[in-house]
C-alpha cells in the first residue's frame, strides 16, 4: 500500500491522519495514471487530505477488502484497463467510486465515470492535419470494438466528408497488441499504397509508433511524403519506441484535469454519470511539421521556432534569416504549415505556459517572461483568448 500523498504508510488505527481517497489498480509506471494521480494529489492538498494507491501488482479483490476496512477512505478512483478482474462497484462496500474506462455493458451503464471528449480528440486531429491541405486522408486503428475509438473514428471521417475528402478506415486486427506488435507485411504494404502527401490519423499514440515503423519500413518519410498523428500524449511503450515517439506528433490529453475532476467529483459529492474532459493541445513533432510540404527552410524555420520562441524570437526576426521578402517567406510558410509564422510561435509559447503553470508555482508575470511574451499584460489577453481561462483560473482547475 502507497500513499500517494506524501510517501508515509498509513493505518487508520494511527489517529490524527487526514481522510484518503484511494486510487484502485494504478499503474505510477504508465505515464497516463501517473498524471492522473498528480491531479487527485492537487485536489486533495486543497482540501488536506491524502491519496492513497493500491497498485495494480497489490491488487486483488481481499487486498481491495483490507485497504478499505483500513483506510476507510472517503472515496475511490478505480482504473478499469484490464478485460477481467475490474472490481465493480459493489466491491467498494457502498464507499463512493469514479472509474476510468468502465466495461462497456449494461450491468457497468450507470457507474460514475470520467472520460473524454473524444469527439473534440478527432476534431483536433482534424485541424492540426488539415493545416497543410493533404491530397488524401486515412483514419488507422487495430480495434474496432472499443467506444473511445469509435467515436474517434466516426468524427474523424465526418469532419474528412465534410470538407469533401472521403476518408478510408484502415483496419489491422493482427496488430491487436500494440504495445509488443511490430508492422506486418500487410501494414508495411499498405504504408507502401499511400498516395504522396497523404495525412493519417492513427487513434492513438502506441498505434502512431507502429504505424510510423511501418511507414519506414515502405521507404515513405515525414513530414515530405505523408503527415502522420497519434492521440494521448503518452510517450513510448516500448523500449524500440525510443526512437520511433519523439518524432511523432500527438494530440496531448489532460491527464491530469481528469484526476483532479475524479476527485473533486468526490469531495463534492457530486457523482454524475460522465464527467468530461477535453484534450489540451497537440504536441507538434517531425511527423507534423511541414505537413507534407518539401520545403526545406520552412522544415528549418520550424525547428528554429521550437528551440527559440520562448526566448522572445519574432515573425519578423525569423524571415530575415531567410532570402527574400519577408512576405514571400510568409506567403511560403502558410501554403506549407495552413497558419503563419506567429500563429506557431505563439502555439509553442502556449505549451510553454501552460506547463509552467501546471508544474510550477512561479508567478503569473515570470510565466509570461519564461513563456516569451513582453509584458504579462500580452500573456494574460492571449492566454484567455486561446483557452477561454484566464491564466490562474487554468491553473486553480488543474491543482
Amino acid at each position: 500500500m502507497k500513499n500517494a500523498g506524501n510517501g508515509k504508510t498509513a493505518t487508520a488505527a494511527q489517529g490524527g491522519w487526514p481522510p484518503a481517497i484511494l486510487y484502485v489498480d494504478c499503474r505510477p509506471d504508465n505515464g497516463v495514471e501517473r498524471r492522473r494521480l498528480e491531479g487527485m494529489r492537487r485536489y486533495a492538498a486543497a482540501r488536506g487530505w491524502r491519496v492513497e494507491a493500491l497498485e495494480n501488482g497489490d491488487c486483488s479483490p481481499a487486498a481491495l477488502r483490507e485497504a478499505l476496512e483500513r483506510l476507510r477512505p472517503i472515496g475511490c478512483v478505480a482504473e478499469c484497463w484490464r478485460k477481467k478482474g475490474t472490481f465493480p462497484p459493489a466491491a467498494f462496500q457502498c464507499v463512493p467510486v469514479v472509474y476510468f474506462g468502465p466495461p462497456e455493458t449494461p450491468e457497468w451503464s450507470d457507474a460514475p465515470r470520467v472520460e473524454c471528449d473524444e469527439a473534440a480528440v478527432a476534431r483536433m486531429a482534424f485541424r492540426e492535419l488539415s493545416a497543410g491541405k493533404p491530397s488524401a486522408y486515412t483514419v488507422v486503428s487495430f480495434w474496432k470494438e472499443r467506444k473511445w475509438q469509435r467515436e474517434r473514428i466516426d468524427v474523424f471521417r465526418e469532419c474528412c466528408r465534410e470538407a469533401g475528402f472521403d476518408c478510408p478506415f484502415a483496419y489491422f486486427p493482427d496488430n491487436s497488441a500494440p504495445r509488443t506488435a511490430v508492422p506486418t507485411r500487410s501494414l508495411v504494404e499498405w504504408a507502401a499504397s499511400l498516395p504522396l502527401h497523404s495525412a493519417v490519423f492513427a487513434v492513438n499514440d502506441g498505434c502512431a509508433f507502429i504505424v510510423a515503423d511501418a511507414l519506414a519500413r515502405a521507404g515513405s518519410s515525414f513530414p515530405r511524403t505523408v503527415t502522420l498523428l497519434g492521440a494521448d500524449g503518452q510517450g513510448a511503450f516500448r523500449p524500440e519506441d525510443t526512437e520511433i515517439a519523439p518524432m511523432v506528433s500527438s494530440v496531448v490529453l489532460d491527464h491530469e484535469m481528469a484526476g483532479y475532476l475524479a476527485a473533486k467529483s468526490l469531495g463534492e459529492r457530486s457523482l454524475r454519470k460522465a464527467i468530461v474532459f477535453p484534450p489540451l493541445l497537440v504536441n507538434r513533432r517531425a511527423s507534423t511539421r511541414g505537413h507534407g510540404r518539401r520545403e526545406p527552410r520552412i522544415l528549418k524555420a520550424m525547428d528554429m521556432i521550437r528551440r527559440e520562441a520562448c526566448d522572445g524570437l519574432t515573425a519578423a526576426e525569423l524571415a530575415a534569416r531567410f532570402p527574400g521578402t519577408r512576405q514571400l517567406f510568409q506567403l511560403r510558410f502558410r501554403e506549407a504549415m495552413g497558419h503563419s509564422p506567429l500563429d506557431e510561435i505563439l502555439n509553442v509559447r502556449l505549451e510553454r505556459a501552460m506547463e509552467l503553470l501546471v508544474h510550477t508555482d512561479r508567478t503569473i508575470a515570470a510565466v509570461a517572461a519564461l513563456s516569451g511574451f513582453r509584458t504579462e499584460w500580452e500573456f494574460w489577453h492571449f492566454f484567455r483568448k486561446r483557452t477561454g481561462l484566464p491564466p490562474l483560473r487554468f491553473r486553480r482547475e488543474r491543482r
